[in-house]
């Protein structure tokens, strides 16, 4: 069995060894920031709010997205797709293993009796270098359904942290507001490169690319959500897909499988009722 096990390690070792010549090549944040005149827009509108917007270190989320980019390929090597069930159980499993990936009990909650935009503002210039304060202003911008602003926040903290997963997927959200759906599924399509653990991004990426009018992408992510973690919202956004592609038959059938997970569901029942072939009446025939 370790004949088998040894030459994985040895490739392993090697790619890991790369990505740290990789690191150890990269200039300093600031540099970086320079390299991407794509924010300098969102960077003007932060100033203009009085933020001063600094430059962090991006070397510990080149490692996460490196790590999540080996990992992706050890499951290929083994036949496991990042997206299937099995590979969904091990990526969480690896994600609960790495220092890097744990959660971070300490970080503060969102502050729920704050509603105030200058509240968060303050925060941040309290504390420029701190990603967090800068995600809870564009969460106050989203709960506020100010989603330009949100945008513009998320805009920056992307192009600072091209690797963090939950930035991509709240820009994806924003752009989806503002119905550039296009942009939403580019960015959904990033967020779960970069992990493909979240079955409801795989569901908001498929509502981004029906959006878009690409209802055959917008299936096959409604199936993977499914596939990940079957619920009732997921299999009506399959039905749903399924009956603009005048795919009636199958969309009954994920009904049905809805209907099996919560029998009392109205919103089930009542689309399987419109689903329904009319009956024939044979003294017409």
């Amino acid at each position: 069995m370790s004949y088998q096990i040894f030459p994985n390690v040895i490739l392993i070792l090697s790619v890991l060894a790369i990505l740290l010549l990789i690191l150890r090549r990269l200039p300093e944040a600031g540099d970086l920031v320079e390299q991407t005149p794509a924010s300098a827009g969102v960077h003007q509108k932060l100033l203009a709010k009085g933020l001063p917007a600094e430059a962090f270190s991006k070397v510990p989320t080149f490692f996460k997205f490196w790590t999540k980019k080996i990992w992706n390929f050890v499951l290929e090597a083994k036949d496991l797709k990042p997206h299937s069930a099995a590979g969904y159980r091990m990526q969480k499993i690896f994600n609960g293993r790495l220092p890097g990936f744990k959660a971070q009990a300490a970080k503060p909650a969102m502050p729920a009796e704050v509603k105030d935009e200058q509240y968060f503002l303050d925060l941040i210039k309290s504390d420029p270098k701190n990603l967090f304060n800068y995600d809870l202003l564009g969460r106050f911008y989203q709960e506020q359904a100010s989603f330009a602003d949100a945008r513009d926040i998320y805009e920056y903290l992307a192009s600072h942290e091209p690797g963090n997963a939950e930035f991509q997927a709240r820009l994806g959200f924003c752009f989806y507001q503002e119905k550039q759906f296009d942009k939403a599924a580019e960015r959904y399509a990033k967020s779960l490169a970069l992990d493909s653990t979240q079955p409801n991004r795989y569901y908001n990426l498929g509502l981004s690319l029906e959006g878009a009018g690409n209802l055959e992408e917008a299936v096959k992510n409604f199936e993977t959500a499914v596939s990940l973690e079957p619920t009732v919202k997921y299999y009506i956004s399959l039905s749903n897909a399924l009956v603009k592609q005048n795919n009636g038959p199958q969309a009954r059938e994920v009904l049905q499988k809805a209907l099996a997970l919560d029998p009392q569901n109205e919103a089930v029942k009542s689309k399987l009722e419109k689903l329904t072939l009319p009956k024939v009446d044979s003294g017409m025939i």
